[in-house]
């Protein structure tokens, strides 16, 4: 096991370092789904006592990336699709609400630059580093732009506590590359209906944006069995 991102942050205590570590070892599939971890390899390789250390896995356990089989130990979570449809369902309302405010803001110049530096900042990702953690990084921050200018961050800081199973299941879709090319278009599809205040277009297109992965679901399946639950 080789943990990655482990330099501790300034004012992050022993509990909220281990539990980011493990957290971004286990979406960006370092840690992959179905992989059992040992307590004290953890401890070892972070250099922190079992206390800290099992309150991150208690924390992780609740949010459904950890689980545990008695006498058999704990795991890294499957993806489960009950919980990548309920995550969608979420997304899906709640995105919708956010791009309509966003076609009828009378003020939202200040919006429209930032996403358009994001989307940039996507392209050049795609083009020259092909860094695709990169890219996956900039995605959610597209998303996040818009719910920070409603005042809607908590709301957000939900929906993601409830994507990890979705959001996982989108970054093996962009570490292969299938669908990666349309959704920077649908992102740029998005700034122009916000652009256009086209509000008419909203719901079509989060739909589409949000249910890539559904037409290529079976491959992954297939090429990642193990990870699946």
């Amino acid at each position: 096991m080789k943990l990655e991102g482990v330099k501790k942050f300034l004012k992050e205590n022993t509990r909220q370092y281990t539990y980011r570590v493990l957290k971004e070892n286990i979406m960006n599939l370092n840690l992959e789904p179905g992989e059992a971890i040992g307590e004290i390899d953890l401890s070892r390789e972070l250099n922190v006592s079992r206390t800290p250390l099992r309150e991150a896995i208690v924390q992780l356990i609740e949010e459904k990336l950890l689980e545990v089989f008695p006498q058999k130990g704990t795991f890294i979570s499957k993806i489960d699709l009950t919980l990548v449809e309920e995550a969608i369902f979420l997304r899906e309302t709640c995105e919708r609400k956010i791009l309509k405010l966003a076609c009828r803001d009378e003020n939202n110049g200040e919006l429209i630059n930032q996403l358009e530096k994001n989307i940039e900042y996507q392209k050049i990702s795609l083009s020259f580093s092909h860094n695709l953690h990169e890219f996956f990084s900039l995605d959610n921050e597209f998303h996040t732009i818009l719910f920070d200018r409603y005042n809607k961050k908590n709301i957000w800081k939900a929906i993601k506590r409830l994507s990890t199973h979705y959001d996982r299941l989108r970054l093996i879709d962009a570490l292969e590359k299938t669908n990666i090319e349309a959704t920077l278009n649908q992102h740029i599809e998005i700034l122009n209906v916000i652009k256009n205040r086209d509000v008419d277009k909203v719901d079509r297109l989060v739909e589409e944006h949000l249910l890539n992965y559904k037409e290529v679901i079976e491959k992954y399946r297939e090429k990642y069995c193990t990870y699946f639950k």
